[in-house]
């Protein structure tokens, strides 16, 4: 007979999968390939296809450099949104496990409970891994081998680092956005912490160089791809540009008159006028001027950039996590969509008088199947916003109270180290909630480990 308390694996685990096959119900009518470049996940399938088939390259084939190519992969192999949505939950569960007998197992923390309550709240990242987006499978693999890295830490084994390396490899074709973390920072941190905290030798640290070069032979791959439609060889896509650019968008009002939005009008009239006609903003040329022009705007109004980039971080705080697609708010499929968004950005801007006049005199007409996804997505947004606001409160706790000293524990500085860098693309280049979900789980492993060490939460468990 299974026991109903949270420290019991088996109870833990049923509660777990019930809730992840609910949040997918819910989520279900609103979950579409006609969203997040789907089509171009579909054509990438078409072309594997052909290439399996040795009947070479179509003529109709139109991608180069984005999307990467990974979840066209999955279109391939799985093709119905049932099926992808049945294994990024279940590879969704399974990193779950790991970081649960990570904590438990090998931490040896003491507040079991504490956090399985926390990952049985975790709305944001199970909504997250509803949708049809290659972000889904590639936080799983980012996480999962993290995990491999700690492992590496702790007993030296080369197998974890190749492990890892793989994982971020595969995750590399699925997404671009953590490969300069993948081949820079985390050697550098290792690096850091193996040659001048554990006094290793130089050949010792530097077989952490061992992730870098795994991840980067599985890039092979895409690279030939891209010389082959581009003439050049890239390890990444071709969305920076685009990314930055409209990134300056997200200040309202903003002295360049761009907005967030991927058919930006400034945007295209760059590229018409640099190329003469409206090539794609995603294409290998159009990156370039893009991140040239973002650079130029930048330094003739620093202080513009400036007012972005707190603006920015007001999101991140205000808006952290992805909030799920119950409302289909995607696709603007509920009421009052147009005062909902009004509300939100009034909200962001800290005008009251807005926000109070919205609330007021716009007359609500949801039905009661909108209300109930009302209610979720607040719900999960509150979720997100506490666990949010009290990693970043212990943060600050653990600072003023040990100051440098916490700077030699390995895993909870990775940690920070990898939350840092999600938020600092939010605040330097394009926030979007979905980014910083994809390490939600990353932020759940510090919460814990930050409650653990604080000397209030030992005097708690010493009593």
């Amino acid at each position: 007979m299974i026991k109903f308390s949270l420290r019991n694996n088996y109870f833990f685990y049923s509660l777990l999968l019930s809730i992840l096959f609910l949040s997918s119900f819910i989520s279900y009518d609103n979950i579409s390939f006609d969203l997040y470049f789907n089509h171009k996940y579909k054509e990438y399938s078409s072309y594997f296809i052909d290439l399996l088939k040795g009947n070479g390259v179509s003529n109709n084939f139109t991608l180069d450099s984005f999307p990467i190519w990974g979840y066209g992969i999955i279109h391939l192999l799985l093709v119905t949104k049932l099926n992808i949505l049945i294994f990024q939950q279940f590879l969704n569960f399974i990193v779950i496990i790991k970081v649960d007998h990570f904590l438990v197992s090998l931490k040896k923390i003491k507040n079991i409970i504490f956090l399985r309550l926390l990952m049985i709240l975790s709305l944001p990242y199970f909504f997250f891994h509803t949708q049809m987006w290659p972000k889904s499978i590639s936080s799983s693999l980012l996480i999962l081998s993290i995990l491999q890295l700690f492992y590496y830490s702790r007993n030296k084994k080369i197998r974890h680092l190749a492990f890892a390396g793989l994982l971020m490899g595969i995750l590399s074709n699925f997404r671009s956005d953590y490969l300069i973390f993948i081949v820079f920072i985390i050697p550098l941190y290792f690096f850091f912490f193996e040659f001048y905290k554990n006094k290793k030798n130089i050949l010792s640290s530097l077989k952490i160089l061992i992730l870098p070069l795994v991840t980067l032979i599985l890039l092979i791959p895409w690279g030939t791809h891209t010389y082959s439609r581009t003439n050049h060889f890239l390890i990444n896509s071709t969305n920076t540009g685009h990314v930055l650019f409209i990134g300056l968008g997200q200040l309202p009002n903003n002295l360049w008159g761009i907005s967030p939005r991927d058919d930006d009008f400034k945007m295209k009239e760059i590229i018409e006028d640099e190329f003469g006609e409206n090539i794609s903003s995603v294409s290998y040329n159009s990156n370039n001027i893009l991140k040239k022009k973002f650079l130029k705007f930048i330094l003739k109004n620093p202080l513009e950039w400036f007012k972005k980039c707190f603006y920015s971080l007001r999101l991140v705080f205000f808006d952290p996590f992805y909030v799920g697609n119950v409302g289909d708010f995607q696709k603007n499929g509920i009421s009052n969509i147009n005062e909902i968004r009004s509300f939100e950005n009034a909200v962001y801007q800290f005008d009251y008088y807005k926000t109070l006049n919205i609330l007021n005199n716009t007359k609500w007409d949801f039905s009661e199947k909108e209300i109930f996804a009302l209610v979720i997505t607040v719900f999960t947004k509150i979720i997100g916003i506490a666990i949010f606001f009290l990693t970043i409160t212990l943060l600050l706790v653990r600072l003023f109270k040990y100051k440098f000293k916490s700077l030699f524990d390995s895993d909870m500085n990775f940690c920070k180290l990898l939350i840092f860098y999600q938020i600092s693309i939010s605040i330097f280049a394009f926030h979007m909630p979905v980014y910083n979900t994809s390490i939600y789980l990353i932020y759940i492993i510090l919460l814990v480990l930050f409650f653990e060490k604080t000397s209030f939460n030992q005097a708690i468990n010493s009593n």
